[in-house]
């Protein structure tokens, strides 16, 4: 948990406010609003003079012609073409930042440090000073329209107000938005939203980004996956025109020469959430693919992203400790 929403959810001052149930959330997600606290997200702020030419030589996506207005999803690769991380690149008043995962962020810093070299670019953590926060929902976005004039209607779209970053990102039909902020202005932000909207946790969340088909990288599926598998090219996290970066040989050899043999799929078990990294397995017991994200569903069991073998998926008796995977449409087309 971060250091800012450690202090805010042990601070009943701030709010007693009950949480809801799953379905609960998901009505008040399509008819009024949601807010959820995102404590296992970070940010790192990287700063300089070079520091736009620096993440460009590093990620999967173009960073260099990045709009003040824009986000964009991009990896983080080895030298194998495998994901160490996947992030949000967002502008602000004094570099670029990256949302994460807050483990994986942490784990790759020393190691993107390295990069470096002579390079006028400094890494630094915003865990201790600034925090991000989910809402969903029409009333959720009016009460943000209030707060900073008309919000971004694309994906990706980004509007500064100050300190305060909003972000919009994919939901299974529409919109949802992450802000960033401040602490002292995110104690304020949670006050007044969990008055206003139907306070949820941050597996709710992970569930919507479940339905959106938005994988993550935690710490136990790191270097294990590709990124056109995570289906970052549909999710405009892969850019083909941009030049060369750790693992760009493999991720161009994938897309070129159509020889993707894994991809992200999306599923629901009637079981508990199994973590990240799990296997998912065939009849006979050998290996179909692994859990990427799970969170508990609003009808009951859960509802996962796993990175299948594409000839496997067909098969009807997939299973996560003995419990039957049944597959479920994505809100987007996959690729080939």
């Amino acid at each position: 948990m971060s250091g800012v929403w450690d202090d805010l959810l042990t601070d009943h001052t701030v709010t007693d406010a009950p949480l809801a149930d799953p379905e609960t959330l998901a009505t008040a997600a399509k008819d009024s609003g949601v807010v959820a606290p995102l404590p296992s997200l970070a940010a790192l702020h990287v700063a300089g003079a070079d520091a736009r030419d620096f993440l460009h030589s590093q990620l999967t996506q173009s960073i260099t012609d990045l709009a003040d207005d824009e986000t964009r999803l991009a990896a983080w690769c080895n030298a194998k073409g495998r994901a160490r991380a996947i992030v949000r690149v967002v502008p602000s008043d004094t570099g670029l930042v990256l949302l994460g995962h807050a483990e994986t962020l942490h784990q790759i810093r020393p190691k993107l440090q390295m990069f470096v070299l002579r390079a006028q670019v400094a890494l630094t953590d915003l865990s201790e000073s600034e925090a991000l926060l989910g809402v969903a929902g029409p009333t959720a976005e009016t009460l943000l329209s209030e707060a900073v004039g008309t919000l971004p209607r694309v994906a990706g779209g980004l509007i500064r107000a100050g300190d305060l970053h909003v972000i919009a990102v994919p939901a299974a039909e529409g919109l949802r938005y992450m802000l960033l902020a401040p602490a002292g202005q995110m104690q304020a932000l949670w006050v007044r939203y969990t008055e206003a909207l139907t306070q949820g946790d941050e597996r709710f969340w992970q569930w919507m980004d479940i339905q959106a088909g938005v994988p993550d990288i935690t710490p136990a599926t790191q270097e294990a996956f590709v990124p056109t598998m995570l289906n970052l090219e549909p999710l405009g996290g892969i850019s083909y025109e941009k030049g060369c970066y750790p693992g760009q040989e493999v991720v161009a050899r994938m897309h070129y020469l159509g020889s993707l043999k894994r991809r992200l799929y999306r599923a629901a078990l009637p079981a508990d959430p199994p973590a990240p990294g799990t296997p998912i397995t065939r009849a006979d017991g050998s290996e179909a693919g692994t859990v990427v994200s799970a969170a508990q569903a609003p009808a009951g069991g859960s509802e996962l992203l796993a990175v299948l073998r594409i000839e496997a998926a067909s098969d009807a008796a997939l299973a996560v400790d003995d419990w039957p995977l049944a597959l479920l449409e994505l809100p987007y087309a996959p690729p080939a």
